[in-house]
């Protein structure tokens, strides 16, 4: 019985090109239409009366909550989301020692802000108003490994991979351009034209 042929260099380079497009496909999307979003805000705003990203007040309410000299503002802003049930990714603007914290906590379609005004013991809970755009850009920012979630540093490892795929597709689509012997002489104009215009937005814009 012969062995199985080993894959070719080429084969291997399109498969990987394939299957890495397939899994990053909702990555892909929203990072298309998110773009679409930024590039025409104007556009998408006037679709919603001129705004579609503000902040709604849902309750005041009283907080009185006992932490340490040397608790941090995040650390603060931890807690009294915890107290809130609503735990998860989040920044916080401002200091331990300021009056006010504010606290905004990232979920991934909508996002909380909780003003703690510290000397009032004093809670104000907004929530953002939901709508596509708010959706899309909230996921095209989310980002990075310092939230203590796993599910965000998962998130944050496949935002790597997306970088790593959009470079690989660069590199693999020009080895199968390269392999289209017909092509190479068209392509060529056409990679020239890309790196002009490129070349000539960057010295204009």
């Amino acid at each position: 019985m012969n062995p199985a042929p080993t894959p070719s260099a080429s084969k291997i380079i399109r498969r990987v090109h394939l299957y890495l497009a397939l899994f990053l496909t909702p990555w892909m999307i929203i990072y298309a239409l998110s773009g679409l979003v930024l590039n025409h805000g104007d556009l998408v705003r006037g679709w919603y009366g001129g705004k579609f990203s503000d902040f709604e007040k849902l309750e005041e309410r009283p907080y009185t909550a006992a932490f340490s000299a040397d608790a941090t503002a995040r650390l603060i802003g931890a807690q009294v989301l915890a107290d809130l049930d609503l735990a998860g990714t989040f920044q916080v603007q401002g200091t331990p020692t300021q009056p006010k914290l504010v606290i905004t906590r990232n979920a991934a379609l909508t996002a909380h802000r909780i003003t703690y005004f510290r000397t009032e013991n004093r809670l104000l809970i907004e929530k953002q108003s939901l709508s596509t755009p708010v959706i899309l850009n909230r996921l095209h920012f989310r980002h990075g490994y310092e939230q203590p979630f796993v599910s965000a540093k998962i998130w944050g490892f496949v935002v790597d991979l997306a970088v790593v795929g959009l470079l690989f597709w660069v590199v693999s689509g020009i080895w199968m351009w390269w392999e289209i012997k017909p092509a190479r002489t068209t392509g060529a104009v056409v990679a020239l034209c890309g790196f002009a215009v490129f070349g000539l937005l960057l010295a204009t814009i």
